[in-house]
């Protein structure tokens, strides 16, 4: 119709990112609006109101430039459930994550993460509750294909080197450019091997394999499940610090992982699950502060102990497995270095102990043992 063409004529003068997220619904609430109060007179009033609303609010954007909000949150979700038969997978799990995040959903194997990012990518139905990407309840198919993820364990054709697999899914999926597979490669450390076939690729390397897979086209919203499954110390460490690099470039990033030092390095914040049900969830930082334990080698271990317990804000010190275990507030566990040096002692090695995270996930959940990194 003539009315919605001049809309949509208007909408033009608005920026590119907002159409995109925001003109199909804007057109949608014309079309309902005439539809439902569309009479006559009435119709005409109406549709003037509107272009003239939209044409003043198209020229203060030109003139005053346009400012998006990052407030809004990109993934959300409301009293999500999956039950199968008898089994209830998630469990009425409320979330919001904001745009520019990383967000990590930290649980054991089985605790509902993988389901929970089935559900929102589309590939499992939920049960009952809803779900938006980008502030919008319906056209999924759109809002994907702002979308990369990986869930579980990548699949790929065993007969197709790694590049010949990304080539072959970016032309049908239509993301990005053939031009841009090799600076893929090279980032998620693959560019020795992009033509090996998949068949001989290790368990990691085919991790990477799926996370350059999930950056085709340069994605707005990365889901990753368990992105470090499978890699050796060296490989976790370039992956966690790509996540960091797509959060530095804007990019919102929800991770699954069981791994609790993982999430504590990486993410901003996080929702904690035990069986399907969300148990706890909160900024890092925040959970941070209560505090952090390491666990140093140095060059006179005695020394140590007898140089932090003099410290007002170290909380506790002590000798344990032939390592100085040391409780201190999070935000001031960089001091510890510091104060050894000034006294002539100088540390080796630095390992974290039971972390504020760990310890509490393990209060939240009710647990009393070490959760396993291999679980």
């Amino acid at each position: 119709m003539l009315s919605e063409g001049v809309y949509r004529a208007l909408l033009g003068a608005y920026p590119r990112d907002f159409r995109q997220e925001y003109g199909d619904l804007m057109v949608q609430l014309f079309r309902d609006r005439m539809r439902r109060e569309g009479r006559g007179w009435r119709k005409l009033t109406i549709w003037t109101h509107l272009m003239f609303d939209l044409a003043a609010s198209a020229l203060r954007e030109h003139a005053g430039g346009f400012r998006m909000s990052t407030d809004k949150p990109v993934i959300e979700a409301e009293f999500l459930t999956k039950v199968y038969g008898r089994t209830v997978a998630v469990d009425g799990l409320s979330v919001s994550v904001p745009r520019g995040r990383t967000f990590g959903l930290l649980g054991p194997n089985g605790s509902g993460k993988t389901t929970t990012m089935g559900m929102l990518l589309g590939l499992v139905r939920p049960t009952s509750g809803t779900f938006s990407l980008f502030g919008s309840t319906d056209r999924l198919e759109e809002s994907l294909r702002r979308v990369g993820a990986i869930i579980e364990y990548p699949s790929f054709y065993p007969y197709l080197t790694g590049r010949e697999n990304l080539l072959y899914f970016q032309g049908i999926f239509g993301r990005g450019a053939p031009e841009e597979i090799d600076g893929l490669l090279e980032r998620v450390g693959l560019a020795d091997s992009g033509d090996r076939r998949f068949s001989t690729y290790s368990l990691g390397m085919k991790q990477r394999l799926g996370l350059a897979f999930a950056l085709l086209g340069s994605p707005e919203v990365l889901f990753l499940d368990e992105p470090t499954n499978g890699m050796d110390p060296a490989g976790m460490a370039e992956v966690r610090h790509l996540i960091r690099e797509l959060r530095a470039d804007g990019r919102t990033v929800l991770m699954a992982s069981h791994l609790l030092n993982e999430v504590e390095q990486v993410c901003d914040s996080v929702a904690i699950m035990s069986r399907g049900t969300l148990i706890a969830q909160g900024e890092v930082s925040d959970i941070l502060q209560t505090g952090e334990q390491l666990r140093l080698r140095t060059t006179d271990d005695a020394k140590a102990v007898s140089v932090l317990a003099e410290l007002d804000w170290i909380e506790g010190v002590k000798m344990e497995d032939g390592e100085v275990v040391v409780s201190a507030p999070g935000d001031k566990t960089a001091l510890i270095s510091t104060a050894l040096g000034r006294s002539g002692v100088y540390v080796i090695e630095t390992n974290s102990g039971r972390g504020a995270l760990e310890r509490y996930f393990l209060e939240v959940t009710g647990v009393h043992e070490e959760v396993p990194e291999d679980a």
